[in-house]
């Protein structure tokens, strides 16, 4: 039995090449949904890092704030400052707020250890303090500009110390004295030469020092941090506004509060017992009291981390240009809010 060859056939060059763009049009179609799953999943997983770190500042600050303690006196428990911070890198003082409060919050240190034996701390009433500084997360030695970082410190001083050594700056007894003691703040304590030791380290520091060391380090990769407070105005019983004056800034909330009043301060505003004072004018003190504040936090991803760092290490220094910095947290920056009350206890 012969076998003809010639009715066999195998594909054509046509054949072929339909068939090879099929499969190249399914590959693109499947490496396209590959990609956008992928796509999806990074934005999914920043969102997440992003929310998380958001609340890293977020969630401490509402407990400390809810829980901060106002006397009955004619002291300012209570202050918030954007001057006097040098290490701001490209931030403006208006994004950089120190907090500085007395607060009984929860996470405290109740315990100091000497040797072997720890010995049990009396008392609830911590001095706190907040700072957005440019820094290396690494400490002082690691300050080169491939390592400077945005990062936000809580330092919560314990409450034996607080009581020996913040408190009395606050009523009186140290720092100001004569026709000033009424007008002593936290900031009297935190700006002093006093020395605290460090339980971690047992070093001693200088409060404004001690604030920023890295066992006091909260979260990297804030950019910013915008405060609204509002506050009733006893002398014609109105709901107000109180912002730091900065014009984009002032301007919003003007437009978005249109029925309501907006007071603008330059540095700081404070509050004490039905007290509320701007810029350190104590002659001019708001009979009133704070309520609330809405309290923005701008948080980087990890790209945009990369590229300050980057941005950073090119310009040899700690700082870059304006335009390259807000282009930046423009791409890489979300923000989050959220509406906190004051001496809720």
């Amino acid at each position: 039995m012969k076998t003809d060859f010639r009715k066999r056939r195998g594909f054509t060059l046509v054949e072929l090449m339909v068939a090879t763009t099929i499969m190249i049009i399914l590959i693109m179609f499947v490496t396209n949904i590959a990609v956008s799953m992928l796509r999806a999943y990074d934005n999914t997983v920043a969102a997440l890092t992003a929310n998380s770190d958001a609340r890293s500042v977020l969630d401490p600050l509402e407990s400390d704030l809810t829980s901060a303690m106002s006397f009955d006196d004619s002291h300012y428990w209570f202050e918030v400052r954007y001057d006097g911070e040098n290490d701001l890198g490209n931030l403006e003082s208006h994004a950089a707020p120190q907090i500085m409060l007395f607060s009984q919050t929860s996470d405290r240190t109740r315990r100091s250890r000497t040797g072997s034996s720890t010995t049990e701390l009396p008392g609830e009433l911590c001095a706190v303090r907040y700072c957005l500084v440019q820094k290396s997360p690494f400490g002082d030695a690691a300050n080169s500009p491939e390592n400077l970082s945005y990062i936000v410190y809580r330092a919560v001083l314990n409450a034996k110390d607080t009581l020996e050594a913040a408190v009395p700056y606050v009523v009186g007894a140290s720092g100001k004295s004569g026709g000033d003691v009424a007008k002593q703040k936290p900031s009297e304590f935190w700006d002093s030469a006093e020395q605290i030791t460090d339980p971690s380290d047992e070093k001693k520091y200088s409060p404004r020092e001690w604030s920023k060391q890295i066992q006091n380090f909260l979260i990297d990769g804030i950019v910013d941090i915008t405060l609204v407070f509002w506050y009733d105005d006893f002398t014609d019983g109105k709901r107000k506004i109180a912002v730091v004056s900065n014009p984009d800034l002032t301007s919003r909330i003007r437009d978005i509060y249109k029925d309501y009043d907006v007071t603008t301060f330059r540095n700081s505003i404070s509050a004490g017992a039905g007290k509320v004072v701007f810029d350190d004018n104590f002659s001019g003190a708001k009979s009133g009291v704070l309520r609330s504040v809405d309290i923005s936090v701008t948080v980087l991803g990890s790209d945009g981390k990369d590229a300050l760092l980057g941005l950073q290490r090119q310009s040899n220094s700690g700082r870059i240009s304006e335009e390259k910095f807000d282009a930046v947290i423009l791409e890489h920056g979300t923000t989050f809010s959220r509406s906190l009350p004051l001496f809720k206890k």
